[in-house]
């Protein structure tokens, strides 16, 4: 069952919006390949220095009400985000403006027994900075205490005053238990005249997220050429864990002809390409971790 959740990297913030649920996909695939079940997580302690003691609804109030970034860095201190505050110049000030806002979500990351909070928080810090970051955590036996997990695929603070910040895109996706759910994240960066993408899966692996899948694209043009990709990933099949299906495709258009003489032509023929492959969930060797490889390369050890 896919539960997914929307969240844009976009410079003013606003109300995260969920989008609908998507029904599990019809299986199909290489049938002389069966995907290993996945293990059960392994116990998890929580170090020290990852508790936290707070309250989720009461700090996305206090950064709704926060206008300056030292308010902001102040009550997102104990979130170990890692944001490089230093870095930027327009964080100096003590009076810098700031609107940041929290996202909450409840998502089965750690465990199949427990539900955790998701927060991200999402705005601008420091007049014009796009902030994008987030934690996962997981409540522990005392009342009020979490564990606190990094989201690694969110940017966090942007300090080169870029006019092109990523865009990230992820949902919760019941993809290898049936219960305890994965990320699917997509990214997006633009520039002048290219498109950098990705989409990758992580899963919790004994308290950390560890990315199982990720494929990247890219487009873009030139005076002489020009590249687009088409890439899909989308989840099949009932059991789990389930398959990823693979759907790509390329389009080149244009390239440079050198004469003998050394003169040089342009030509504006278009070629395209296109691909689709099916991923199980399996191990490469002993003792690594399982991930998502293609079915028909028979490496996994059952």
């Amino acid at each position: 069952m896919l539960l997914p959740m929307l969240v844009l990297a976009i410079p003013l913030p606003g109300a995260a919006q969920p989008t609908p649920s998507t029904p599990a996909g019809k299986g199909g695939g290489d049938a002389g390949t069966v995907a290993p079940a996945a293990p059960p997580p392994k116990p998890f302690v929580c170090p020290a220095k990852r508790r936290v003691t707070m309250s989720p609804q009461v700090l996305k109030k206090q950064l709704r009400a926060a206008t300056k970034a030292t308010e902001v860095k102040k009550l997102l201190a104990p979130l170990q985000l890692g944001l490089r505050w230093s870095d930027a110049e327009a964080c100096v000030e003590e009076s810098a403006p700031a609107e940041v806002v929290l996202d909450v979500f409840r998502a089965r990351i750690l465990s199949a027994d427990t539900e955790d909070f998701v927060l991200q928080a999402r705005g601008v810090v420091c007049g014009s900075l796009p902030m994008l970051a987030g934690v996962v955590l997981h409540p522990l036996a005392e009342k009020g205490v979490y564990c606190l997990t990094e989201m690694p695929f969110l940017p966090g603070m942007e300090t080169s005053y870029s006019n092109y910040p990523p865009k990230v895109v992820f949902a919760f996706e019941n993809l290898t238990e049936p219960v305890r759910q994965v990320f699917r994240v997509d990214f997006h960066q633009e520039s002048t005249r290219s498109e950098d993408s990705a989409i990758s899966y992580w899963e919790a692996r004994e308290g950390t997220l560890e990315e199982i899948f990720k494929l990247e694209s890219q487009s873009g043009v030139s005076f002489t050429f020009s590249t687009s990709s088409d890439v899909s990933v989308s989840a099949e099949g009932k059991e789990f864990p389930r398959q990823l299906r693979l759907k790509e495709s390329v389009r080149n258009c244009g390239r440079e002809i050198t004469l003998p003489s050394g003169a040089v032509e342009h030509d504006n023929e278009c070629s395209e390409a296109s691909n689709e492959a099916l991923y199980c969930y399996k191990r490469t060797a002993p003792d690594a971790p399982a991930s998502y490889e293609k079915c028909w390369e028979r490496r996994s050890l059952e």
